[in-house]
Parts: C-alpha cells; sequence; structure tokens
C-alpha cells in the first residue's frame, strides 16, 4: 500500500526570516501526517471491510491521540451472527491492532509516562499538549501511568513467584563481577489515605564499582560502574526478593566474588544482607552512628572524640564497652535511655561496623569500600524527593507505587526501551475476518 500527499507552504516575498520559515515547514510536516494517516486508514479500512463478513450497519467515528495530535476518523460497523445472537464489529479496528476505548497511540502513552516520572501529571499533560500541538489532560496521562505501573509490577511479581515460590532458577547474564555494592535506605511520603499518615518507600542501588569524573577536577567525584535501581512500597521480604532479582539479571549476584550490603543501621536492611539469598558482607554508615553518638553525649565533647576515635582505630568493642560504661553511670534517667538506645544500636550492627574492612585483601576495586551510604542518600533525594516530595504532595500507596516502578524503570534506561517493547509486542493483535 502507498500513500501520497501533495505539501506546500506560502510565504511572502519580504519581511520573513528563519524562524518563520521552520514554523511554517513544521506545521506543513504535521498537516502532511495527518493527511498521509488518514490516507492509510482509509485505503487499509476498505480492504478490511471488503474481506469481513456480516452485515453493515454504517459508519462510526473514533479519535485518536498521536504523536502528530488528534486525529477523527470514520470506520464502518459490522453485525455478525454468533450463534443464537450477533455482535458489532468494526473491522478496520481489528486489522490495524486498534483495541476497544483505546484513545492513544503507544507513542504517546510512552512519552506521556516519561514526563510524568519526572513533572507532576499537571505538567506533563502540559509538556506533551505543547509537544503534539492538541490538548491532552492530566487524567488521561495518570491513567496512562497507573495501567503501565500495574502492568511492570506484574511482571515483577511473577517473576518473584517463579523463582521463590515455584523454584524456578533464575541466573543473570554476563560476566562475573569481583564486588557487587548494594545500598539501601528508606523514606516517608504523605499519604492521603484515610487513617495512615505515612508511606515508607524502600530503595536500592546496586553498582560494581566507581569511576572518577574527572582527573584533573578539584574535589573528586565519582560515576557508579553498572548502576541499578530498584524501589518499592513493599513488605521487607517483598522487597528484599524483588531487589534481589533486579540485581541477579542485571549484575549476575549470583556470580560476583564477593557482595557487600551498606545501610544505615535498620534492622530491615541487615535482614536482607544477611538472608538466604544474598548472604552479603554488611557494612553500617558510619555517618549515622557518629550522629547517634553526638546526640547522646552532646555534653559531653571529649567522651564523643574517645568513641569516635575506637571507632577509626578499629576498637568497636572499646567503643561498645565504653558506651555500656557510661551507660552504667549515668544518673540521669532520660540520658540513660539514650545511652541505652545508643549501646543497642552498637550492639546490633556490631559484626557490620568493620564489613567493608574486612573485604579489603580480596577485592581491588578499592574505591567501592566505603563506610558510608553516599550513593543511598543521593538517589533517594534525586529519585524520590524530586517527584514524591514536592510541596503539598500526598499519596495513595497503588498510586505511589505504580509511578516509581516506572521512574525507576526510566532510570533504568535499558530497561526502560524493554520495557516499552514488551508492552509492544505483547498487544491483542486482531485477524481481519
Amino acid at each position: 500500500m502507498q500513500v501520497e500527499y501533495l505539501a506546500t507552504i506560502s510565504l511572502p516575498d519580504e519581511g520573513w526570516d528563519v524562524n518563520v520559515l521552520e514554523e511554517q515547514c513544521w506545521e506543513a510536516a504535521r498537516r502532511t501526517g495527518k493527511e498521509l494517516f488518514l490516507q492509510a486508514l482509509e485505503q487499509r479500512g476498505e480492504r478490511a471491510l471488503a474481506e469481513a463478513v456480516g452485515e453493515k450497519k454504517g459508519e462510526v467515528r473514533r479519535y485518536l491521540t498521536t504523536r502528530l495530535g488528534a486525529i477523527t476518523f470514520f470506520r464502518e460497523k459490522v453485525k455478525q451472527e454468533r450463534g443464537a445472537g450477533h455482535s458489532y464489529i468494526c473491522p478496520l479496528d481489528r486489522a490495524i491492532g486498534l483495541q476497544p476505548r483505546e484513545e492513544a497511540t503507544l507513542w504517546v502513552k510512552k512519552r506521556a509516562c516519561e514526563l510524568a516520572t519526572r513533572y507532576t501529571y499537571r505538567e506533563a499533560a502540559a509538556l506533551l499538549t505543547a509537544q503534539i500541538r492538541d490538548e491532552v489532560s492530566h487524567g488521561a496521562i495518570h491513567r496512562w501511568v497507573q495501567k503501565n505501573g500495574r502492568a511492570l509490577r506484574g511482571e515483577e511479581d511473577q517473576r518473584r513467584e517463579a523463582v521463590f515460590e515455584d523454584g524456578e532458577v533464575f541466573e543473570g547474564e554476563g560476566e562475573a563481577r569481583e564486588i557487587v555494592v548494594t545500598e539501601m535506605d528508606a523514606t516517608m511520603l504523605h499519604s492521603q489515605e484515610k487513617g495512615r499518615r505515612k508511606l515508607t518507600v524502600k530503595l536500592g542501588v546496586m553498582y560494581s564499582g566507581k569511576e572518577l569524573e574527572s582527573e584533573t577536577a578539584k574535589h573528586k567525584r565519582y560515576r557508579l560502574t553498572d548502576k541499578t535501581l530498584y524501589g518499592g512500597i513493599e513488605e521487607v521480604g517483598e522487597f528484599g526478593e524483588k531487589l534481589y532479582l533486579k540485581g541477579e539479571e542485571k549484575l549476575a549476584l549470583s556470580k560476583a566474588s564477593n557482595l557487600l550490603v551498606l545501610g544505615d543501621g535498620d534492622p530491615w536492611i541487615k535482614n536482607i544482607a544477611q538472608g538466604p539469598y544474598f548472604m552479603a558482607t554488611y557494612q553500617l554508615d558510619w555517618r549515622h552512628l557518629m550522629v547517634k553518638i553526638r546526640q547522646t553525649f552532646s555534653d559531653q565533647p571529649k567522651l564523643v572524640s574517645e568513641l569516635i576515635d575506637y571507632l577509626y582505630s578499629g576498637q568497636g568493642e572499646k567503643m561498645l564497652t565504653t558506651a555500656k560504661l557510661a551507660h552504667l553511670l549515668c544518673e540521669d534517667e532520660d540520658k540513660r535511655e539514650k545511652i541505652a538506645g545508643l549501646v543497642a544500636y552498637i550492639e546490633n550492627n556490631r559484626d557490620g561496623l568493620y564489613g567493608s574492612r574486612s573485604l579489603s585483601g580480596k577485592v581491588e576495586a578499592k574505591e567501592v569500600l566505603v563506610c558510608s551510604t553516599g550513593a543511598m542518600e543521593k538517589n533517594i533525594e534525586t529519585v524520590i524527593g524530586r517527584r514524591f516530595k514536592k510541596h503539598g504532595m500526598s499519596w495513595t500507596t497503588k498510586g505511589a507505587n505504580n509511578l516509581l516502578k516506572l521512574r525507576t524503570l526510566w532510570y533504568n534506561k535499558s530497561d526502560w526501551d524493554a520495557f516499552w517493547s514488551r508492552q509492544a509486542s505483547c498487544r491483542v493483535s486482531f485477524s481481519p475476518n
């Protein structure tokens, strides 16, 4: 099938510049695209109608939002006998794979979801409207985000069930890495659900190394190698399993010589790190420990220095013993309670005080053997804070989770393209009768 359309532009003999020319050419290209689109639909509709079996019932209008803008076209409706009853079909819709109530092309939905991962729904609608030069509502973009977010979650759930419930073997492709580092943390979002003030969002960032951004820069900045993100509003067990599967898919965790997990001391992070699938070396973020020490002994700067010196000199047990002694000697009940909390925090994370150091003789990539979750804290701010924590925002669990799945997917660039390729390939295709 071949369609043609002649495009022309009109310019005055004088008084136009390159910007006027650009605008005229762009509008002509857009008009031409729409005309070619409609001609192709008309020809395909005639052929589909000729092949269809049934009684013609007249033309029906349909609207479709495309990257060329909004397009209105007509197609014939056909009545078909089905046993004792009958049904109505539009042969053209089936011929071109246009599903019932489908209001936009896949490109428009993909672009809308991409914008929504970075901007508010209203801002995304305004940007997409400006791009295609026809109105797109923020409500439509919200529906597309939720639908595709659910589809992505469905894929994750299916793989998790296959591996952790049905026992299916899943091994990532690619080379074995010397080390894979995983940093985890959680943050809170305002909830709009009745009886629930906050939603807990968990995020994990995984990488196999760090590269220096510039050899000549005054301050050293590193780029994470093989960086992969995973996030979700999920229970700890589910989050840990899905995080592991993402790491296996992208970084082949099961083949890595060493696994290192860094966290801020929350028990759930340590439980995932030392669970049956990660079985990783655990490292506590020293910055969080030092903050707790300073807060607990804010009126004893000398003791604070002593405890931190013990930490840096590798005398973690002596630091713990000193903190316990301070608890015994303290007579103030409120402060005793604070010291008890610090002691419990150190005891719960004592095997993670020097996890990174324990790998120093096994790993050549020394720059990843750190004692802070700096990469995680930056990603919490960029991935979650910049999109989900703007002034006045509040969320439902499903609404935030569906958007978060797409946002983390967008940061994993190759995964983003692969997901939309799957969405295109799994669309229902109708064969003409």
